[in-house]
């Protein structure tokens, strides 16, 4: 996923969960180190997002 896709794909609590990640001070600082380019905040937001969406599916009621 390119930078530019990732940041399209953010949601509401994804710069929440990444400042825990990322043991960043503030949600700011954690929002504006991935704004940034800092490969570290990049990679962790892509999880974020890969993670959520596995999530969703695993726990989405399946239709039959």
């Amino acid at each position: 996923m390119t930078f530019e896709q990732i940041k399209e794909k953010i949601e509401y609590g994804d710069y929440n969960l990444l400042q825990k990640i990322l043991n960043s001070p503030t949600v700011a600082a954690a929002r504006m180190k991935f704004l940034r380019g800092d490969a570290d905040a990049i990679n962790a937001m892509q999880a974020i997002q890969e993670n959520r969406e596995e999530f969703i599916k695993k726990y989405q009621p399946q239709t039959t």
